[in-house]
């Protein structure tokens, strides 16, 4: 159920992104104009995750989840019924919504339906579910675009948001007496967040600037700069997604064997930031660097989120720490899009933007690595 919610609460972002060439045709529109879609959605969904962090710690983990699959549904009929940009626009801006539900009421029902010593491994199936719309944006989109249109993606994710929701009974909650409040790492709620919530979300706003342009992007740039076809274009983009998935969960149980999420943060900033060096390299038709660079993305810019999610729940109220955290890094992605969309427009390549996108991978590095109140180790 928590994998489906994150897949549905992002597909249409991805499968836009995949498609990015056939917008331009059919909408007549430049890369900035590309960017743009993407950074309305995570606009609204970075605006809305610090109110929907409350409504989550307020309604619980399974009217949170429910309202995030019924707007996911809602908004992808929007985006496929959309006959020009400005209809567009606004339906991506309305999908925002589920964009920045969808963690902080995942996140809520794992902080109150599962036991603290099983919470790694569950956010790591959690977070998979973004990179299996990674994964299914990138094989299955160009396929349904050369044999249908991007428009067919969108009734992809309105059946399985429905069908998701028959599983809403499987989400439960724990009795009182196993339940967090009586975690010993669980410490009475207090009205200020901790400073270790503060610093993993500004991690989380520059890795969602990286992630903003190289997700909206990175397929462009594997048709322009490295020769592929849409199709090939489309696999690497979604080998990433294939990649991430195990990965997060692999950092889901690393975490909860006692891996330090800190370490773990910065380790996949400094690594991830030489993944896009490798991307950077494949320039001119090195399709081997785009490749490799890909993948190692996949295992620390596309897992990261495991980490940084869990160390929310750990938190005592998880829905208002993963709202912090979501602002951070749905406004990064945000900014991402539109500033590399320009960029590329402006110096009429990818360069500037893969290399600055190292720059900040380094700073994200540099923010979490030094420690401050507020971490739970477990």
């Amino acid at each position: 159920m928590l994998l489906s919610t994150m897949a549905m609460s992002t597909l249409a972002f991805f499968a836009l992104a995949v498609a990015a060439s056939e917008l331009e045709a059919e909408f007549s529109i430049s890369k900035f104009e590309i960017g743009l879609l993407g950074a309305v959605n995570t606009l609204v969904g970075g605006l809305f995750a610090p109110v929907s962090g409350r409504l989550s710690d307020q309604l619980g983990g399974r009217k949170s989840v429910a309202a995030t699959l019924i707007i996911s549904a809602t908004s992808a009929v929007f985006i496929g019924l959309s006959g020009s940009y400005a209809m567009l626009f606004v339906a991506m801006a309305f999908a925002g919504l589920a964009q920045g539900w969808g963690n902080p009421a995942c996140n809520k029902a794992i902080a109150t339906g599962i036991v603290a010593e099983q919470r790694g491994i569950l956010t790591g199936i959690k977070q998979s579910g973004v990179q299996s719309a990674v994964f299914a944006a990138g094989f299955l989109v160009p396929w349904i675009v050369e044999n249908y249109s991007w428009r067919a993606t969108m009734w992809l994710v309105v059946g399985v948001s429905l069908l998701s929701l028959l599983g809403l009974p499987l989400i439960t909650e724990l009795p009182s007496d196993t339940s967090e409040a009586n975690d010993e790492n669980y410490v009475t709620p207090t009205t200020r967040l901790s400073p270790f919530v503060t610093q993993v979300a500004i991690y989380g706003f520059l890795l969602g600037v990286v992630g903003g342009g190289l997700g909206r992007f990175l397929p462009l740039f594997a048709e322009e700069e490295v020769g592929m076809s849409l199709a090939d274009a489309g696999r690497v983009f979604g080998l990433q997604g294939l990649v991430a998935i195990p990965c997060r969960l692999a950092a889901g149980v690393a975490l909860d064997r006692g891996v330090p999420a800190r370490k773990m943060l910065f380790a996949m900033g400094i690594v991830g930031a030489g993944s896009i060096l490798l991307v950077l390299a494949a320039s001119g038709g090195q399709a081997s660097f785009l490749v490799i660079g890909t993948i190692i993305g996949g295992m620390t810019l596309g897992s990261w989120n495991t980490a940084a999610n869990l160390s929310m729940i750990r938190q005592p109220d998880a829905g208002r720490s993963t709202g912090r955290l979501m602002l951070g890094f749905l406004i990064g992605l945000t900014v991402g899009g539109p500033v590399v969309g320009w960029s590329i427009d402006f110096f009429e390549s990818y360069s500037p933007a893969w290399i600055a996108s190292a720059a900040l991978a380094l700073a994200g590095a540099a923010v979490v690595s030094k420690q401050t109140s507020g971490e739970v180790a477990r």
